[in-house]
């Protein structure tokens, strides 16, 4: 996992990422929103049957991509600074010549642009902007652009439609200098799906990819999407480094290693025995971290929607270890029910019954699980735990009449980051 540990409150939703201000390029935290926008995307997912499947699972973009902005936008070019002053009320006024014209009226590269901003610009040779509007168009707070970076810039714009062939050209820039460029490259590749990802194996450079994961310095996203990489282009051997960089993380708590990337990866590679290994290690454990657990159980549920290198009930199973520890039980049970798992009928309805106040929340995901359930038992069972606690089952049954079916936990994403684009349904095949 990436960033702070999970908390109760965060369980059940996606990290909230940050959203961009148009006003000196600063961020403004939006994660004290998550409550308010937690209670929203709960009444709108799909129910499970739907098997929603988004952009890469253990990636999320950072920002908009430049793509992004160049559709959304009507002018885009690059320019010079020539003059800088602050007016009285400490805006800081920009005089910017244009230099080239990456989308727009070709009369703009005759322009000077005037930009106002909150915070000093960095130093550059050349800066990006986009505007908006047609006859009067407002220019964003543009970003430093380095010369190389420019030839990038201009690739954009020929690009075909999502998919691999598209993403392939963002491969190379994964490794370019300029920030923006490389950070703009890891955004497509966050918003691509596993499928798309799949189909550029033969191009990944498995060295370069061991040596981002090995790197203390790469920042634990791109070390998330690496582990995806590896796990189309490494070999059986290249498991190792799932316990290689664990080791990495007890010597350096500051060490994230992308936990459910890495374990979902070392699944890819090592099959049944990792399985056996996470299993043990991470589910049945009762000594297991909450963020450990979380991942893991995050990891398996990835595979277990978009992957096809285990059978489902093999990984159900492994899911319901989580059932011994009734603390966390609540993770697993919407994911057992969404895949029709209904052998655990009996337990959930214990956990119900035996609920403390410490294991109250685990009361809800019960009565759906209950209410989803074909079988006579789990009807059976429902009235029962209506008669011990029928205020909670009527808010759980309550709940449930804002979407049709037993909504699975999000797989998380970093604390500071997010992605909000979705994708079509898809498999990938190993």
């Amino acid at each position: 996992m990436t960033g702070p540990a999970p908390t109760r409150a965060t369980r059940f939703g996606t990290s909230i990422g940050s959203t961009r201000s148009l006003m000196g390029g600063c961020c403004i935290d939006s994660r004290r929103l998550f409550v308010g926008l937690l209670v929203v995307s709960l009444l709108t997912l799909r129910c499970f049957w739907g098997e929603p499947v988004a952009a890469c699972p253990f990636c999320s973009a950072l920002a908009p991509t430049i793509s992004d902005d160049l559709e959304s936008a009507s002018a885009s070019v690059l320019t010079t600074c020539e003059s800088v002053r602050e007016d009285k009320d400490g805006f800081y006024v920009y005089q910017m010549r244009v230099a080239q014209v990456i989308k727009g009226r070709p009369e703009l590269g005759k322009s000077v642009i005037e930009v106002v901003s909150i915070e000093q610009l960095p130093s550059s040779e050349l800066f990006w902007h986009i505007g908006y509007g047609e006859d009067s168009i407002e220019w964003v707070v543009p970003k430093p652009m380095s010369l190389e970076a420019t030839a990038y810039l201009h690739g954009l714009l020929g690009l075909p439609d999502p998919g691999p062939e598209r993403l392939g050209y963002f491969l190379r820039y994964l490794r370019h200098a300029d920030d923006v460029v490389a950070t703009d490259a890891y955004n497509e590749f966050a918003d691509a799906t596993l499928e798309e990802v799949a189909a550029l194996s033969d191009q990944l450079d498995r060295a370069w990819v061991i040596r981002q994961l090995r790197s203390a310095t790469v920042p634990v996203h791109r070390r998330r999407l690496c582990w995806t990489f590896l796990s189309q282009c490494g070999q059986q051997r290249d498991a190792d480094l799932f316990d290689e960089l664990l080791g990495k993380r007890a010597d350096d708590p500051a060490f994230d290693p992308g936990l459910d990337a890495a374990i979902g990866c070392f699944m890819s590679l090592a099959g049944e025995t990792a399985l056996d290994r996470i299993e043990h290690d991470f589910l049945g454990n009762p000594d297991a971290s909450y963020v450990d657990t979380y991942a893991a159980v995050s990891a398996i549920r990835v595979h277990g929607t978009e992957l096809d290198v285990f059978p489902r009930p093999r990984l159900a199973a492994a899911l319901r270890r989580v059932l011994e520890r009734p603390a966390i039980a609540d993770l697993v049970i919407p994911d057992l029910a969404r895949w029709e798992d209904w052998s655990v009928v009996h337990r959930v309805s214990e956990l119900f019954a035996k609920a403390t106040e410490e294991t109250h929340f685990v009361r809800s995901s019960v009565v759906m699980y209950l209410k989803t359930c074909p079988l006579p038992e789990a009807a059976t069972s429902l009235e029962e735990l209506r008669k011990l606690a029928p205020e909670t089952v009527r808010d759980a049954e309550a709940s449930m009449r804002f979407y049709g079916g037993v909504a699975s936990v999000p797989v998380p994403l970093p604390a500071d980051e997010a992605s909000s684009k979705p994708k079509a349904e898809r498999k990938w095949t190993r």
